[in-house]
């Protein structure tokens, strides 16, 4: 078993800042430094022309010149069928997201000297099944063999577990990233990270805070400059605004004030900053995190009733921000922990990516043996070899490649269905609505559930299947609030004519990599319709042609 063969990286695709890690050769789970010599690159993407593209700090940079050629926080568009166009070529989101990934692949190349071939990439834990699997292609566009696809908690409490040695605890991450939030209950044992349940926003981030601090630097130096200094016509400085705020915005969360000199327009100004001002204009964003920390509690308590919070782990650079642990003691009692916030999801998956390849490499060792004995014998000799090389006691491996990682399905999956429930309803226009039948944070996978659903004409003689997943917070039945699954729908056809209100059978399920199954049976035929979705955006064919197109491109930094 070669080196390259168990070398392995974790990556931490962010919204606004990404890393990727890997675990070195004295057994440490380490981030790969880019070009720049940083630990982060901003997830930025700049189109130059057709053939060049640049990601990160100079493509940020570029965005206050050529912000018409710059992509920003195109993970808020994950699970989306948003197009973007440069040079006449169509880009998805997962082929923009690619590119970030190309981006930080050559720059652990290059930092450790090796090819990068396999990894596993983290996402919000709650992102939907669509925008998990846009992920997973996004690394395939990138050219990446993905072994994995795991919630950022989840790679943040790994990693906590393997830097403290802290076991059967039940944690709460609280993840405020650049462009999403949410809080995760795990429990945290010698043989399991279990994903009790989740909550969160995949619109509400770091970059919301920002924008709130832009509004206000504009307002103030409009104020401030002559009248009628046209201030928009100066499209360079507005562009450079939401930098300055960013920088600003980090600042504040280690000094009480900070002054903010201004140029645009032909005029110049100079604001201060206060931190008491700048939480007082985005209080109603954490407002916002809060109420979803106690959705979460109380989902817990309706779960595991009497369960409570042992530790509380702050992850994502967003929570420097002094009044997240404050406001979180204040609401809650809590005293919480800042773990490695910018860096702790990377070097957690990092842990999970080894010991996922290490758990392969021994089913493939145990499967060649003759005999059950010699199998175990095998599957110790992988990771004596592998934890001789990087330097990992051959325990803590063994705990890796063993430790089960059980998650809850983040977003309800459900069945379209006529409204028949007025008395007049066959004189009005259909409505419809969606019937859920695996709820948000069922344990996966979910077991099979069922549903008894009729036909809604006289004389029907097929029955249409939609399927659907919930989109909003909430796992509301109106359609708006759910979203139609890319070919998961279908038709049982041929039927006799059937009378009103005649049975149907369905039966769904969702395994633990999100492969939806339905089954949907009409009983007096035995006529029937099996669909199994990949819960995805883009098609097979979309995802070559994406890959034939990032790869034609040049990507640097």
């Amino acid at each position: 078993m070669s080196d390259r063969k168990s070398r392995v990286f974790g990556i931490d695709l962010g919204t606004t800042y990404s890393a990727i890690a890997y675990v070195d050769e004295t057994g440490r789970p380490t981030v790969c430094r880019n070009t720049d010599n940083l630990e982060t690159i901003p997830s930025v993407v700049y189109f130059e022309n057709e053939s060049n593209v640049v990601v990160g700090s100079v493509a940020k940079e570029s965005a206050v010149t050529e912000p018409d050629r710059v992509v920003r926080l195109i993970k808020r568009e994950m699970g989306t069928k948003s197009v973007r166009e440069f040079d006449g070529e169509t880009y998805t989101p997962e082929s923009i997201s690619a590119l970030i990934l190309k981006q930080l692949a050559q720059d652990a190349a290059a930092y450790t000297g090796g090819e990068v071939t396999s990894a596993v990439i983290t996402v919000p834990a709650y992102f939907g099944m669509l925008e998990r699997d846009a992920t997973r292609n996004a690394g395939k566009i990138a050219g990446l063999d993905v072994i994995g696809i795991i919630p950022e908690p989840v790679a943040a409490a790994l990693h906590y577990e393997a830097t403290t040695g802290a076991q059967d605890r039940t944690i709460l991450v609280y993840d405020l990233g650049g462009g999403t939030f949410d809080t995760t209950v795990i429990k945290v044992s010698e043989t399991e990270i279990e994903v009790v349940c989740t909550d969160g926003h995949d619109r509400l981030g770091g970059a919301d805070w920002d924008e709130r601090l832009e509004q206000h630097l504009l307002a103030e130096f409009t104020a401030q400059v002559p009248p009628g200094t046209d201030v928009e016509e100066d499209g360079e400085f507005v562009s450079s605004l939401a930098t300055i705020a960013e920088n600003t915005k980090k600042q504040l969360s280690k000094v009480d004030s900070r002054p903010v000199a201004l140029r645009g327009a032909g005029a110049a100004a100079r604001v201060e900053v206060t931190r008491e001002q700048f939480e007082r204009l985005t209080r109603d964003l954490l407002d916002q995190t809060i109420d979803i920390v106690r959705r979460t509690l109380e989902t817990l308590e309706a779960k595991r009733p009497g369960t409570t919070i042992d530790e509380v782990l702050l992850v994502g650079g967003s929570t420097s921000m002094p009044a997240v642990a404050r406001r979180l003691k204040e609401e809650f009692g809590w005293e919480p922990r800042l773990h490695d916030p910018h860096l702790a999801v990377a070097r957690g998956a990092a842990l999970y990516a080894l010991g996922r390849v290490v758990h392969k490499e021994q089913e493939e060792a145990r499967g060649q043996a003759v005999s059950e004995a010699e199998a175990e014998s095998r599957a110790a000799e992988v990771v004596d070899e592998v934890a001789a090389r990087h330097g990992i006691s051959a325990k803590q491996l063994r705990s890796l490649a063993e430790k089960e990682t059980r998650n809850v399905l983040p977003k309800a999956f459900g069945v379209k269905l006529q409204d028949t429930a007025a008395p007049d309803w066959q004189d009005q226009p259909p409505r419809f609505y969606v019937e859920h039948l695996v709820a948000a944070n069922d344990t996966l996978p979910t077991g099979i559930r069922t549903l008894e659903a009729e036909t809604v004409a006289e004389g029907q003689r097929s029955i249409d299947i939609e399927l659907y997943e919930q989109s909003g917070a909430r796992a509301g039945r109106e359609l708006d609030e759910n979203k139609p699954l890319t070919d998961g729908a279908g038709v049982i056809d041929g039927l006799p004519p059937l009378p009103i209100g005649s049975p149907v059978h369905i039966e769904m399920t969702v395994d633990n990599e999100g492969l939806l199954t339905v089954d949907a049976t009409e009983p007096s035929t035995g006529k029937s319709l099996h669909i199994q979705v990949r819960v995805s955006v883009l098609s097979s064919e979309e995802v070559v042609e994406a890959t034939n197109r990032v790869s034609a491109l040049t990507v640097s930094s």
